[in-house]
């Protein structure tokens, strides 16, 4: 018979292993709780769409959960993501600018849990351009992610949104850092270059300050 003595004893090892263990079952439990939300994000971005709002209501659920268990930056940056997504479907000013408020806020986040990653930083100066705040951050965030991350898609097209949101802001300095950033861009997926620099009436300006290259033909059609 153990005496109690050695029943502590027996009990540590599997304490010790049921502590190895915990991060990883909170681990999984997140990333069942993220994973529709990946793929809701990506099938809304092939689609060229925005969700419903039924949709959205689902994946804000279910990025809350998986946050719960695991505050990975990656896990904010989908949930600016879908404050950012709210924002395009509200049309009620206040209701618009409390969810881009919150998307900058979990871009913030992320970016202070993951300092090297573009993605934050470029969806921090875009949250930045459409609230109209165009300082020090703004284009702090436009040189960061352009230096971080400068042949990421995400990156590209989110970048080219912010600087064009922003242009009359812009330093000379600045805006050929836009420029190169959208001379990148076309070379990866012309079809969403298109789409934001047409969204905000820019493809003139564009296709003068562009490089001449098939490229720019292609987008400009001279």
């Amino acid at each position: 018979m153990k005496t109690p003595f050695k029943r502590k004893l027996t009990l540590i090892p599997a304490l010790v292993l049921l502590g190895f263990c915990f991060p990883a079952v909170k681990w999984g439990i997140s990333d069942l709780n993220a994973y529709p939300v990946r793929y809701d994000i990506q099938r809304w971005q092939s689609d060229s769409r925005l969700p419903s709002r039924e949709e959205l209501s689902k994946t804000h659920v279910a990025i809350q959960s998986s946050i719960h268990w695991n505050q990975d930056p990656e896990l904010y940056d989908y949930q600016g993501r879908l404050f950012h997504y709210e924002a395009l479907i509200s049309e009620n000013n206040l209701l618009k600018t409390t969810a881009l408020r919150n998307a900058l806020e979990s871009f913030r986040h992320a970016n202070t849990l993951r300092r090297q990653w573009p993605y934050s930083q470029a969806n921090i100066a875009l949250m930045k351009a459409m609230l109209g705040e165009f300082d020090q951050e703004y284009r702090q965030m436009l040189k960061l992610s352009a230096s971080h991350g400068p042949w990421e898609n995400g990156v590209n097209l989110a970048l080219t949104e912010a600087g064009l949101l922003g242009w009359s802001t812009l330093n000379k300095q600045d805006k050929q850092l836009i420029v190169e950033n959208i001379q990148r861009g076309i070379r990866r997926n012309m079809k969403h270059m298109k789409i934001i620099i047409n969204r905000y009436n820019k493809r003139s300006l564009v296709c003068a300050s562009i490089r001449r290259d098939r490229y720019q033909k292609q987008l400009c059609g001279f």
